[in-house]
């Protein structure tokens, strides 16, 4: 019999079960692969062989090669897109004619998927069919300029999503103390170091976080793009995953590099959301 008690508790349930479907069991299952011997074609017969395959992973140069690009690529990109969406920012916090033009404009590129955004600049910088490598007369998608160009074209596509946070952080500072210290004689870098930046620099640090997660994570855009080359100048670490998995078939010494991936990446990304979380109370 249902009472009013026991009602909260069936109304969680659901909920419960999709976290579990969702989050737990794949966890679980996932460690229990990664201390087998498995492969696509055994997957129904695992061999256990321990700590083997973390061992493995540690020391293939794949792994590392793979992980120091990653945060390469997380590093340049997070940051670019933080200066330029803070200059944009700033640029439109005042009155522009057909500011909401241009805004609507700036923020086309977040709203296309990054599997289209490949398979776009796939077509534009094609060695043989695209019109930049024609005019340039060279291919952007060689080992020589490869990394400039899938770090652009990530800049490309996400300083508008740390425009729109600082863009609306900005809108939220009284213009009441920009006229206080107009009258103090404060000038414009003044105005900028004392009054904006610490108004806004909770935003600051979320869009540094979650630009900064979403680029470890890069998989859509590069792997149509370059497919982790030329050889494995592009390849971050869910591209090595997604090779180990789909590629070499080796499931067992996937499910040890994602959850090694998850262990070097949530601990210091858990510290650091505790020291923003002490900052900030």
């Amino acid at each position: 019999m249902i009472t009013k008690k026991s009602t909260k508790y069936y109304l969680i349930l659901p909920i419960l079960a999709i976290f579990f479907g969702l989050m737990i069991f794949p966890t679980i299952f996932g460690w229990y692969l990664s201390f087998n011997e498995v492969f696509l074609s055994t997957f129904n017969h695992p061999i256990f062989n321990g700590i083997q395959n973390y061992l493995h992973v540690l020391t293939d140069r794949m792994f590392k090669k793979s992980l120091i690009f990653t945060f390469e690529f997380t590093l340049l990109t997070t940051i670019a897109e933080l200066i330029i969406g803070l200059g944009l920012a700033i640029l439109f916090n005042r009155r522009i004619k057909g500011k909401r033009f241009f805004i609507s404009f700036l923020l086309l590129p977040m709203m296309v998927a990054p599997a289209l955004i490949g398979i776009m600049y796939r077509l534009i910088l094609n060695e043989f069919i695209g019109p930049v490598s024609y005019y340039l007369g060279k291919s952007l998608l060689v080992s020589q300029y490869v990394i400039p160009t899938v770090v652009i074209i990530d800049i490309l596509q996400w300083s508008p999503f740390a425009f729109l946070i600082l863009y609306a952080a900005l809108q939220t500072i009284p213009k009441e103390l920009y006229e206080a210290a107009s009258i103090e004689g404060a000038g414009r870098n003044q105005k900028f170091w004392y009054i904006t930046l610490p108004r806004i620099q909770p935003f600051i640090l979320m869009v540094i976080l979650i630009r900064g997660i979403d680029s470890f994570k890069s998989f859509d855009m590069i792997n149509i793009l370059t497919s982790g080359g030329p050889g494995s100048m592009t390849t971050t670490v869910s591209i090595y995953i997604y090779k180990l998995a789909f590629q070499s078939a080796n499931i067992g010494k996937a499910a040890a590099a994602s959850l090694l991936l998850l262990l070097i990446f949530s601990l210091p990304l858990t510290l650091v959301l505790r020291k923003i979380y002490k900052g900030a109370s």
